[in-house]
């Protein structure tokens, strides 16, 4: 009788690719909007401010998306990696006040979990890096605001162009 033996060791590389294409699976699952701007940041190293122009998006709306793709790198249900994501979003804006820096001092000093959740972050974060390259590689998340509606704006053109002709007024 011969018995397969599984290697004891594993290769460290292999885990790493693994979670690799495991977050780039979860960037994908991103709406479109939400994947050009952390692209436009992870890759182009580009702030808020300069993407909220870009767009022609309000800061808000970046720091929200942003915060999405962030919170794809943590398990479900982790409140404090929640929290930590969205200190370390915050802290990135442009419109981050005094006050908050404050207050998000007082957060990260509270509790030992919360230095290690902020650290985990950053982290995370920097784990997004490898998988955005490989999401972002033919460099479709540079096109502007327009580019990312035309498909929307196709599939409306399509439906409207087959109501009429099922109305029989396209003749």
């Amino acid at each position: 009788m011969t018995r397969l033996l599984l290697p004891l060791e594993h290769d460290p590389h292999t885990a790493e690719q693994h979670g690799e294409d495991a977050l780039l699976h979860a960037l994908k699952r991103l709406p479109r909007r939400v994947q050009q701007v952390l692209l436009l940041n992870r890759l182009d190293q580009l702030g808020f401010a300069e993407i909220a122009t870009r767009l022609d998006l309000p800061l808000v709306s970046i720091e929200r998306h942003m915060n999405q793709a962030l919170q794809t790198t943590r398990q479900p249900g982790d409140a404090l990696a929640a929290s930590a994501g969205h200190w370390y979003v915050r802290l990135q804006s442009p419109q981050v006040t005094a006050s908050e820096r404050i207050d998000f001092r007082r957060w990260l000093d509270a509790k030992p979990e919360h230095l290690h959740a902020f650290h985990d972050t950053e982290l995370r974060w920097r784990s997004l890096l490898a998988p955005a390259r490989q999401l972002g590689h033919d460099g479709w998340y540079r096109q502007g605001r327009a580019a990312l509606s035309l498909g929307g704006c196709s599939i409306a053109i399509g439906l409207g162009l087959a109501a009429l002709a099922a109305l029989g007024l396209l003749a």
